[in-house]
């Protein structure tokens, strides 16, 4: 027997659901459910889904990771595990690159154009 928070997931996996999530995130006048402040905890869980399946198809269209992922929850939940800790280094790693770097100087050299 499935538990709640598995019919969450599928729910929250369909393409209906996401779709509809899609369309409040860009359509004014749009809502999920009724209220519009005050979450139950229910609704609070059916929202972190939407955004963790949203996340992963994006992820599957613009960085062209397996359909596979979405084969089961256990996947589902490494990929995203996976996804957080590989980009906690991405950020430190673009933070130690810098393109541009201050030095402190009482000279500045502009390059000499070629005519």
């Amino acid at each position: 027997m499935e538990n709640i928070y598995s019919k969450l997931r599928n729910l929250a996996k369909s393409v209906r659901a996401q779709n509809l999530f899609v369309a409040v995130k860009e359509l004014h006048g749009v809502q999920l459910f009724r209220n519009n402040f005050d979450f139950s905890k229910l609704q609070e869980i059916y929202l972190s889904f939407l955004y963790m399946y949203d996340t992963i198809n994006r992820d599957i269209i613009v960085d062209k990771i397996s359909e596979k992922v979405l084969d089961c929850e256990l996947y589902e939940d490494a990929y995203m595990t996976w996804r957080r800790k590989n980009n906690k280094k991405s950020e430190k790693e673009d933070k130690s690159k810098k393109d541009v770097n201050l030095v402190v100087g009482k000279k500045i050299n502009f390059p000499i154009k070629e005519k």
